[in-house]
């Protein structure tokens, strides 16, 4: 298991994004998609309307876009794109709506382009004790390796998986809350069971509970889309 800053790192290992077009599927507040503005790519976010007014709120790095959308109905030509990438977000998917995603993944990529999936592990000891206060996703997430472990079947070509994680505090895990937990009192509800959790976690770590620090576990599948494909 390799550990890294951040995810955005993660691509930065794999992948040159000069000059590429990078469609994040499941963008959030544009985290990613402003560093891949960044690092020359033409980049654009999709996510619900909600999540796109929060990341245009933000500084732009460039000439990066955003658009309301969802990973089965990505409304773009055949061939639009070298690289997709879902960050956290393809368990999101419904499940009925997993296969289809990927299909339509398979259609907007171009010949040679690369799908790339960092999809968070459940793992006891981890920072999923916390963030499962959040929503309870072991279900969803195992639907979701299953279905990308499946994705050979449409043609695509497994070329990389690995483990990495980074390393969150609990103040990263209340920032968290800010963005995705609207209400103020279920904030404040998950933030109190959350901080019973973290002390525990702390008080086994024989750290501070602002010190201690959790391991965010995710899975990396890189899979390509042939360059000889005729679909």
């Amino acid at each position: 298991m390799i550990k890294v800053h951040s995810f955005a790192e993660v691509l930065g290992r794999y992948f040159d994004l000069r000059g590429k077009v990078l469609i994040d599927v499941g963008c959030g507040t544009g985290d990613l998609v402003r560093w891949a503005t960044k690092e020359g790519a033409k980049a654009v976010g999709i996510d619900t309307s909600a999540m796109i007014a929060r990341a245009r709120q933000n500084r732009r790095a460039g000439g990066e876009r955003y658009l309301v959308g969802s990973a089965e109905t990505l409304s773009f030509e055949s061939g639009a794109c070298d690289l997709l990438t879902y960050v956290a977000s393809f368990h999101h998917v419904p499940r009925r709506h997993m296969r289809a995603a990927l299909q339509r993944g398979w259609d907007i990529l171009k010949p040679g382009g690369t799908a790339v999936f960092l999809e968070p592990l459940s793992r006891k000891g981890s920072y999923y004790d916390i963030v499962r206060l959040v929503e309870e996703e072991t279900e969803l997430r195992a639907l979701a390796a299953r279905a990308i472990q499946s994705a050979p079947s449409l043609g695509f070509e497994p070329a990389a998986e690995e483990l990495f994680y980074v390393e969150r505090s609990f103040a990263d895990f209340l920032g968290l809350l800010r963005v995705f937990v609207d209400d103020a009192g279920r904030r404040a509800e998950i933030a109190a069971a959350a901080r019973k959790t973290a002390e525990r976690l702390a008080r086994k770590t024989g750290e501070s509970l602002g010190a201690v620090r959790y391991k965010s576990i995710c899975r990396l599948n890189v899979l390509i889309k042939p360059s000889t494909s005729s679909s």
